[in-house]
């Protein structure tokens, strides 16, 4: 009789709440098929400031909350959050999705979103009924809904930004995997509802649009060492689904019985595969992708298009893993059908070296560079004499940084000395001049207007048994723009310990930074923290856990010169967590 009540009572609220998110029908008559946990956190803050305007109120506090009710894997989460300036209540379930799950099925029933390929159905949000089956080796999806609703003219504000036709769509992805070989075929069919809006304004260019795109993919292992995989899109895209039916012949429907040809209709492609090899220490991938421009299915909220990409990924391992060589280059070009103004190329770069000879040391290391090239070829006038010629615009941008740290001392005194330092240059140039060589052909200067070098090196002391640890480190920070060079150097020291049996954790530090502008002292700036956690020992956890934490700021902005003014701000943030 108690079994059949929680079922009885599960059901109910499967089928009358107002959402959920997926049910795991195995979990029937299980303890744990009835779940619930959250919590709630109260901060406030207290701010001063001596010397300025106040940057912010001098007293202010926020308290949230959160509960989540878990019935057979489902949640139903409520937040609530309240401040001295407002207070709100969610429960996120607007749209509401019921998903049973029971072996190798899965269904969704309501607002749901599901993947078939990038190029076809892509995460799009939809209203009705979909599945996904996976027995034995295949795998099968299935989806029909609503993608969007309909939204009439805003005739009081004579706008039409938000109005949209009812759109219907459908679809299938069907494959098979197994030992590293798969092949899957992708069907995606939507089309607006051109009744749905009873009123649409002469001058509106939205029109009821059509769309179906199938695909296929695949992959496989040709030997031990080598793989591969791709996959081939084909999208049929109608702009205006009220324009006359194209006569038979006119054109080629790629796309028939599933497709209708009409005066707006286009045909558009996308593509992509790989080729990788892999051994125990090298691993090489090269990597190619073209979409065609105004490539779009009605399947995805957005599409990168007009795109041609050319990768090649190799990675090294050496000395029993120690060393790891990894790199990625690569050159993207976009108009593909030549009729931009425009056109621009793209090459990047990076490498990746980490070594790790032994214990105690740690070598890191990295560099790209990204380089683009753009074409622009003014349009010609037929009533204007034009003198222009082709424009060149180069950007460059290089990055590169290094690391270096060592771990010594005893078992109960442990230490370490850490080394960072990075640079990075950043420059553009128009037109064709000498004698920088460019990637693309011929000689040109780039001008470099922006360098930033960033160095820390940094000392870090644990004693093990008292729970004790002291950081000192020296951070320098210099950027030179055109004439302005901008030097930021100072130190920083943190100092923690333990107390309480590792319950109450308290942080001090302080931290100083002397700002040159061209060689000439700007600002001082001294910011000291104190930081004091407490997380006390509950005898029973399932009843829920609390802390508690207290942290001071201090910033001092001292004057370096008679026309300057110094300043202080004091903020104080406390905050208590109980969790359940």
């Amino acid at each position: 009789m108690r079994t059949f009540t929680k079922i009885f009572f599960i059901v109910v609220l499967i089928c009358f709440s107002p959402a959920s998110f997926a049910q795991n029908l195995e979990k029937i008559g299980d303890k744990d098929a009835l779940k619930v946990n959250g919590g709630f956190n109260f901060n406030s803050t207290f701010y001063h400031a001596d010397g300025m305007m106040p940057r912010r109120d001098p007293f202010a506090w926020f308290f949230s909350g959160n509960i989540n009710f878990s019935i057979l894997d489902w949640s139903i989460p409520f937040t609530y959050t309240y401040s001295n300036l407002h207070g709100t209540f969610t429960q996120p379930f607007d749209q509401y999705c019921i998903a049973p799950q029971y072996k190798w099925i899965k269904t969704y029933i309501g607002y749901a979103s599901m993947n078939f390929s990038s190029y076809t159905l892509a995460g799009h949000v939809f209203l009705g009924g979909g599945a996904e089956l996976t027995p034995g080796n295949w795998k099968i999806d299935l989806m029909c809904g609503r993608l969007k609703k309909a939204v009439e003219y805003d005739v009081l504000n004579n706008s039409d930004a938000n109005m949209s036709y009812r759109r219907i769509g459908y679809g299938a992805k069907a494959g098979y995997e197994k030992n590293g070989h798969g092949l899957f075929l992708s069907f995606f069919r939507a089309s607006d509802d051109p009744l749905s809006i009873p009123y649409v304004p002469v001058t509106s260019l939205i029109r009821p649009m059509d769309n179906a795109v199938m695909s296929i993919s695949g992959k496989t292992k040709l030997n031990k060492h080598f793989f591969a995989e791709g996959e081939y899109a084909l999208s049929g895209l109608t702009r205006n689904s009220l324009a006359e039916a194209e006569v038979s012949g006119e054109r080629t429907n790629y796309l028939p019985v599933v497709f209708v040809m009409r005066t707006t209709s286009q045909f558009f492609h996308a593509m992509k595969g790989s080729l990788g090899y892999q051994s125990q220490k090298f691993r090489l991938n090269l990597n190619y992708e073209r979409i065609d421009p105004d490539y779009q299915t009605l399947g995805a909220y957005y599409f990168t298009n007009d795109m041609e990409n050319i990768t090649l990924a190799p990675a090294l391992t050496l000395f029993k893993n120690k060393l790891n060589i990894a790199a990625n280059t690569g050159l993207q070009r976009n108009n593909l059908d030549h009729t931009r103004s425009g056109t621009m190329k793209r090459w990047a770069g990076s490498v990746n070296v980490s070594f790790v000879p032994n214990a105690k040391f740690t070598f890191s290391g990295s560099y790209s560079n990204f380089t683009s090239y753009t074409k622009m070829r003014p349009q010609n006038d037929p009533y204007f004499q034009n003198t222009l010629d082709t424009l060149n615009f180069y950007q460059l941008s290089q990055n590169a940084n290094a690391s270096c740290n060592y771990n010594f001392g005893k078992k109960n005194f442990k230490q370490s000395l850490t080394l960072t330092a990075s640079y990075q240059v950043t420059g553009e140039k128009r037109g064709e001049q000498v004698p920088v060589i460019s990637l693309y052909g011929g000689q040109h200067t780039v001008t470099i207007p922006s360098i930033v070098y960033n160095s820390n090196i940094g000392y870090t002391v644990n004693h093990v048994p008292t729970r004790t640890s002291v950081m000192f480190a020296i951070n320098g920070n210099q950027s030179l723009l055109g004439s302005t060079a901008t030097l930021f150097i100072g130190p920083n020291l943190a100092i923690g310990q333990s107390f309480l049996k590792n319950l109450l954790r308290v942080s001090l530090g302080t931290s100083y930074n002397r700002v040159l502008t061209n060689n000439v002292a700007n600002s001082s700036v001294m910011n000291n923290r104190l930081s004091v956690n407490y997380n006390p020992k509950v005898k029973n956890t399932k009843s829920g856990k609390p802390s508690f934490g207290l942290s001071c700021f201090c910033l001092s902005k001292f004057a370096t010169s008679s026309s300057a003014t110094s300043f202080r701000e004091l903020t104080v943030l406390a905050n208590v967590n109980y969790n359940f």
